[in-house]
């Protein structure tokens, strides 16, 4: 089989990455919940749009579907790039995370980029993604705090995949840029001591996508 193509067209280039961020900007976990449970998860539980609040609100089989989905959204755009475009994986995996994160569906709001970046960063640097995702599990499991280990796994993506990938690390540097905004709020309630422990009853999700 002939080798793929790095340098595609502009205009195929610009599809890919339209068509990146009309899916990844679809709320999954929203329509999934909507059609299965009859509930609107922004109002709902913890009014996140991510699989935990979705398994919440509607059972293990629904989270586990947004799940799925979310992580999906970042992986299959860098999968499809490695087969067309290996140069534009990165750019395809970060339009990913910033569609689901800033949704033109929503009104630019979105989830926090933690499921769908996982699986951007999986399609490029799978080893290093997963060291990644077990640093997620620890801080999780010490602190009963997810957004500290999202926290962690974003600050420690850059270096990581610099040391083991640098090719990726740029992108990396990108998808971990915007999880930390958008985990802003949960940063000040880390300040205040007021961020509350997975499983409260006001829903910090494990998987904050």
């Amino acid at each position: 089989m002939p080798a793929p193509d790095p340098t595609l067209p502009g205009w195929a280039l610009l599809t890919l990455a339209t068509a990146t961020a009309l899916l990844a900007a679809v709320p999954f976990g929203q329509l999934a919940a909507a059609v299965i449970a009859d509930v609107d998860l922004r109002a709902a539980g913890s009014g996140n749009i991510g699989a935990t609040n979705a398994a919440r609100v509607g059972g293990p089989r629904l989270g586990a579907l947004t799940l799925g989905l979310d992580v999906g959204k970042g992986l299959l755009p860098v999968l499809l790039a490695g087969a067309l475009a290996p140069d534009a994986a990165g750019a395809l995996g970060l339009v990913a995370v910033a569609a689901h994160c800033y949704s033109p569906y929503l009104g630019l709001r979105g989830g926090k980029g933690v499921a769908t970046g996982a699986g951007a960063l999986l399609g490029l640097a799978p080893v290093p993604t997963l060291g990644l995702l077990a640093l997620w599990a620890l801080v999780v499991s010490l602190t009963r705090r997810s957004s500290l280990g999202a926290l962690a796994a974003a600050v420690a993506a850059p270096p990581l995949l610099a040391a083991t990938a640098p090719a990726a690390a740029p992108w990396a540097a990108g998808i971990a840029a915007l999880i930390l905004v958008r985990h802003a709020p949960n940063l000040r309630r880390l300040r205040a001591g007021a961020e509350p422990a997975f499983g409260a009853q006001s829903g910090d999700s494990p998987i904050n996508s």
